[in-house]
């Protein structure tokens, strides 16, 4: 069962990365990139490969979260590597992230209401702690602060633990891309000082998983 289920995610990030990254526009910035150069072969396969990678962090979770998890994974896998690669975060595709894990979150709460309750309070935790960051820090964008409330949503669901937990690994793992960004940076006066965050945020709960599973 985990892998239909990470072969629907693999599918999902394929579709998204081939045909909707191509079409996504950003009109209020003119330092936007051409989203469809990011779309090669190998792109849509690496995205592809990635994001079944990181499904097997279903493993160790309960099958009903699989709800939030499947389209948390596959739409998340080709925004990281947007944000990875241009610094931005796209609300096109973020909203078709949060209009997916929202048919999910129905299904949740079907099969237990405490968790899709967990996972509203969390989107909602995330998203107003992220917002009190960006307005603290402006190395922040304000697309990891929409990105929060998926975190928060599909981290939620798992309780308080695993929503800590998931906000404390993403943290830590951008906190170490800063350094070694830093690092990068520092060599050569041309490379952008600033670095994406999105990425760093997206593998928190999938690190906080599989921790919480083996532990």
């Amino acid at each position: 069962m985990v892998w239909v289920a990470a072969g629907v995610v693999a599918v999902v990030a394929a579709v998204v990365m081939a045909f909707a990254v191509p079409r996504v526009r950003v009109l209020d910035d003119d330092e936007a990139p051409d989203f469809a150069l990011l779309v090669t072969p190998s792109s849509v396969v690496g995205v592809t490969v990635a994001a079944f990678v990181a499904a097997t962090v279903l493993w160790v979770l309960p099958t009903e979260l699989w709800w939030l998890w499947v389209p948390y994974l596959g739409i998340g896998a080709p925004l990281a590597y947007i944000d990875l690669r241009t610094t931005f975060l796209p609300r096109q595709l973020h909203y078709v992230g949060v209009a997916a894990m929202a048919l999910g979150l129905v299904g949740l709460a079907v099969l237990d209401i405490w968790a899709a309750l967990g996972a509203v309070v969390g989107a909602l935790a995330a998203f107003g702690l992220l917002y009190l960051a960006w307005h603290l820090s402006p190395g922040l964008g304000f697309g990891d602060v929409r990105l929060a409330l998926l975190i928060g949503a599909v981290a939620g669901q798992g309780g308080v633990s695993m929503w800590t937990a998931s906000l404390f690994f993403g943290t830590a793992l951008g906190a170490v891309h800063a350094v070694g960004h830093a690092v990068w940076a520092r060599r050569d006066s041309r490379r952008p000082a600033y670095f994406p965050y999105g990425p760093a945020l997206w593998l928190g709960p999938i690190v906080a998983a599989g921790w919480m599973g083996l532990v």
